[in-house]
């Protein structure tokens, strides 16, 4: 038994070990090879330089030094396999480059023989004691070498060059391939203002830019709401009003290494149905009465803008003199709550009536949201075809869901629960249970 399990244990040891080198490599599969080659020298003239045959390394050692720290980079970034002329010494070796065979010469060669997706070379050239360093990006296009990208920069000494990695690299590649992380410095929201229907959802449009103005590219934005009862935000940006209000939204960018310094904001108002109709019928019957009434009914929701009040008032009194505030005037408070309900729009006017029988007006607060609505007010009924009927105030409760239809319409359903307290004393209080089904209208 022994001598079975260990070779089954070798094998499967084999397997998994053939398995992990099966999945890097096709995950190698998915990203382009990119090879970085040493730097040439050019001299003043412009002619190319046998680095290995000058007196000192500086030259010799900053043209592997500029490869390696553009090869570093692209290794960092993770989207590219790299290599480089140390990684590939064999394969060049045999290509038997002269010292003075051109840039677009090595670059063809290697991508000629398949080594390559891209080819990533460069050249210095000092002018009295500035280095000047240049860049440049090969690909194969329908059979060509073509030249895809290239920079260029200038150290004011030597020792200085290897410092423009960064930029070269920024300047090397598409604005939608960031190699080298760029920090956030503005984020823009658009628009800056929303207006939503009750329940309905819209796509906020973000932009982050660097700090000379460019878009940064794929950053991840989060999005905060300041109030999440009235306004949803979810990850994609995508608000959603929930219940009639205003609520910040805030959004700051991020990308792998950085985040916005300053986030952007935008106000999303929710705004609840301004009109609406119902048809329904009563479930209890009135009086002697042996159908049940039909009624009809109108919903007025009216709200008013406050953002064109004034914060706060000038002082008109002599400083040993105070106002009364909010809070000790009585007065101030009632105003306070009623210009609430009416700017969040709250209070609702029903006016139902039964077709020549008798007529019903009430002033209800209404707790909204996108599944439903909650609402509790008073109101009056009086006859119309018999004005020594029962008359009298009312308590009403209604509880209602609707189906959103279009962004400017829903279709509500409503439940209607009046108590009546008659005028007269002849009447005792009485109760009616009503179905509505309407339409109601968005601003």
């Amino acid at each position: 038994m022994r001598k079975v399990k260990k070779p089954m244990l070798v094998l499967l040891l084999l397997v998994l070990a053939l398995g992990a080198a099966g999945g890097r490599a096709l995950a190698g599969l998915d990203r382009e090879k990119i090879v970085v080659l040493d730097f040439l020298a050019l001299d003043d003239q412009g002619r190319y330089i046998d680095t290995l045959s000058i007196e000192g390394t500086d030259l010799t050692n900053l043209s592997r030094v500029m490869s390696q720290g553009i090869a570093a980079r692209l290794v960092q970034y993770g989207e590219f396999e790299v290599e480089n002329s140390i990684s590939l010494s064999r394969e060049l070796d045999s290509f038997g480059f002269a010292y003075d065979a051109s840039a677009w010469d090595r670059a063809g060669a290697v991508l000629d023989s398949g080594l390559a997706d891209q080819v990533i070379t460069g050249s210095i050239t000092m002018l009295q004691n500035t280095a000047v360093i240049g860049v440049q990006r090969f690909e194969l296009q329908q059979g060509q070498v073509q030249l895809v990208g290239s920079a260029m920069s200038s150290a004011p000494r030597l020792a200085d060059a290897p410092n423009l990695v960064d930029g070269l690299v920024t300047d090397l590649f598409p604005a939608d391939v960031q190699v080298i992380e760029r920090s956030v410095e503005q984020v823009f929201a658009v628009p800056g203002q929303v207006r939503l229907n009750l329940g309905q959802s819209k796509q906020i449009t973000v932009y982050a830019l660097d700090a000379m103005g460019r878009p940064i590219a794929n950053p991840q934005f989060l999005f905060f709401s300041s109030d999440e009862a009235k306004v949803s935000v979810d990850e994609n940006g995508v608000v959603t009003g929930l219940q009639p209000g205003t609520s910040t939204i805030t959004v700051r960018a991020i990308s792998r290494t950085t985040r916005s310094g300053s986030p952007a904001t935008m106000t999303v108002t929710v705004l609840p149905p301004t009109f609406g109709l119902r048809a329904g019928t009563l479930l209890t019957k009135r009086g002697d009465q042996e159908r049940f009434p039909v009624r009809i009914g109108l919903r007025l929701t009216p709200t008013i803008d406050q953002k064109g009040s004034q914060s706060t008032s000038p002082t008109l009194v002599p400083p040993e003199e105070t106002l009364p505030t909010e809070g000790s005037n009585p007065l101030g408070l009632i105003s306070s709550f009623f210009g609430s309900m009416l700017t969040n729009g709250l209070m609702t006017i029903d006016l139902d009536f039964d077709p020549s029988r008798e007529l019903f007006v009430s002033f209800s607060g209404v707790q909204r949201s996108s599944a439903g609505y909650l609402g509790t007010g008073v109101g009056y009924v009086t006859p119309l075809d018999n004005f020594e009927a029962q008359k009298g105030f009312v308590l009403r409760f209604t509880a209602g869901t609707q189906y959103r239809a279009t962004n400017r319409m829903s279709i509500p359903v409503e439940a209607v629960v009046d108590a009546i307290f008659p005028t007269a004393s002849v009447f005792s209080p009485s109760f009616r249970i009503g179905i509505n089904l309407g339409l109601d209208l968005f601003p």
